[in-house]
């Protein structure tokens, strides 16, 4: 008998010791994390790093945390590797890895411990923030031949942010399966002229993403950040799309809230969560949540008094696991408390390390596939407007029917790396594309050059601009694109007519 419990004290005392130190609070299933080295300095005001996920640019990590208490380093082989994301069936994780300190960022994928790891991205720039898709294809007439694809944000376009001196980044998709007689294709999905970043993927198969913009409104806007060295006002709101970049549309924008909005998840009551700020270069932000149902219009803040969030992912009981820091003190991984707006529980928090973007290892459903029209072939995309009066901005209200007569598209012309040294930031390039008229009833239904950044002005008769937009819009390449009218309340549905634009059965065409 003495010798019995004598064998069990020494087991649990190797439980205990096996158990990380960083641990406070048993869980359920294992996690996956990002640690990085924590250094004081990150913390301090505008050093730009956790916001805009630049925080894992030197010995970053990703690693498992175990039920029973043991820290698993996944990537020892890697220089810097970071933004684990893990698969439907919780089989594999895509991550962003650089094998070397001076190679690029890349997507990478590996199995759940470690082991199996493949490079899917190469030559496209820096790569980073992995999110995996549901399975679809892009193979006509049948579209049978369905594949896993991956969303990712990469500079590969070698483009500049606008007014900055930093290259944009924007969304891409690639397969990670061959398709057959194509094998690989990575398709660039966003075409905004400032970056696009900090993707994630709804239940529904969209892509929810943070998209940059100078801002052309009225405040509460930004000026810091992005290279952004002429300190022009900033917008960050959320945006969606699906997953190949068709059906571009805002979800959450600058008029709730602070102006900064990324990192957001979905909640299983059919909520967003996400991170907001007032300041681009701060260390963390807030916490706050709209709902799906009307997005533009339900805006509850979470989260408040001291301290900084990131990251938040639902767990499958309808909790939220995120990122937190008191302030100077490194992040650590904590259970929100939902109804108190604070971080509870810790579930994990080692003082030498950033703990960041942890996720449950454990099977979730899998979206919808969205079989893509876009069409490789094809140069150009159409966009049809129902009626360019309707409108939820106050100018448009002077606007009278009838006096809009034409439209104009300006197309923004980015400046690229490859053939100008970008020493200063500079204002935005644009010419214009050309002019289309507009009904008696308020239409018009036009071809444009597909995945060209563009923005539309409403012209009177003596070609007089009454209403310009505040953002760069696209048409993906052998798509059509529709709208209910220009600024017009995102919660409405549009009116069942056959408008006289598509009466007059093609597009204009522009000259």
């Amino acid at each position: 008998m003495r010798r019995h419990a004598l064998f069990s004290i020494l087991l649990l005392l190797i439980s205990i010791q096996a158990r990380h130190p960083g641990q406070a609070a048993s869980l359920s299933c294992s996690l996956v994390f990002t640690q990085i080295p924590y250094r004081p300095e990150s913390h301090e005001s505008n050093s730009a790093r956790f916001l805009r996920n630049r925080a894992g640019e030197k010995r970053s990590r990703i690693v498992a945390l175990r039920p029973d208490g043991t820290l698993k380093v996944l990537t020892p082989d890697f220089a810097c590797a970071s933004d684990p994301s893990v698969s439907f069936d919780a089989r594999r994780i895509v991550f962003a890895g650089k094998r070397s300190i001076t190679d690029r960022w890349n997507i990478w994928e590996m199995d759940v411990d470690g082991k199996n790891k493949r490079q899917i991205t190469s030559n496209l720039g820096d790569c980073r923030e992995p999110e995996y898709l549901a399975k679809s294809s892009i193979t006509p007439p049948d579209f049978e031949d369905k594949v896993r694809w991956i969303t990712f944000v990469s500079n590969g376009a070698g483009v500049y942010a606008e007014t900055g001196t930093e290259l944009a980044t924007s969304l891409h998709a690639t397969n990670t399966e061959p398709i057959a007689g194509r094998g690989s294709v990575t398709w660039r999905t966003t075409f905004n002229l400032a970056s696009d970043f900090s993707p994630t993927v709804l239940n529904d198969g969209r892509v929810l993403f943070t998209s940059a913009a100078v801002g052309r409104r009225s405040p509460p806007l930004l000026t810091q950040g992005n290279g952004n060295s002429n300190n022009l006002p900033m917008e960050y709101p959320l945006l969606v799309a699906n997953w190949d970049g068709t059906g571009l549309n805002l979800f959450c924008g600058n008029e709730q809230g602070l102006p900064f909005k990324t990192m957001a998840c979905e909640m299983p009551d059919r909520t967003l969560v996400f991170v907001e700020s007032g300041e681009s270069g701060s260390a963390g932000g807030q916490l706050a949540r709209v709902s799906f149902r009307r997005p533009l219009h339900s805006y509850v803040q979470l989260s408040g008094g001291e301290g900084y969030y990131l990251h938040p992912h639902p767990f499958a009981d309808g909790k939220l696991a995120v990122s937190f820091t008191p302030g100077k003190q490194s992040y650590g991984i904590y259970a929100l408390d939902l109804a108190n707006g604070c971080a509870a529980a810790k579930l994990f928090d080692d003082p030498d390390w950033e703990d960041l973007d942890a996720q449950m290892l454990v099977p979730r459903p899998e979206p919808q596939g969205l079989i893509s029209s876009v069409m490789d072939s094809l140069t150009w995309g159409h966009l049809h407007c129902l009626n360019v009066y309707e409108s939820d901005q106050p100018e448009a209200a002077l606007i009278k029917k009838g006096d809009v007569k034409r439209v104009r598209f300006i197309e923004g012309v980015p400046a690229r790396a490859s053939n100008r040294r970008r020493a200063a930031p500079q204002e935005t390039e644009t010419r214009i594309l050309g002019e289309a008229p507009v009904e008696a009833d308020g239409s018009f239904f036009v071809e444009l050059p597909g995945d060209t950044p563009f923005s539309i002005q409403l012209l009177d008769e003596g070609g007089r601009a009454l209403q310009s937009m505040h953002r760069w819009i696209w048409v993906r390449r052998g798509t059509s694109r529709g709208c209910i009218g220009c600024h017009e309340n995102k919660e409405l549905a549009p009116e069942n007519r056959v408008t006289d634009a598509v009466r007059r059965a093609a597009p204009h065409v522009l000259k």
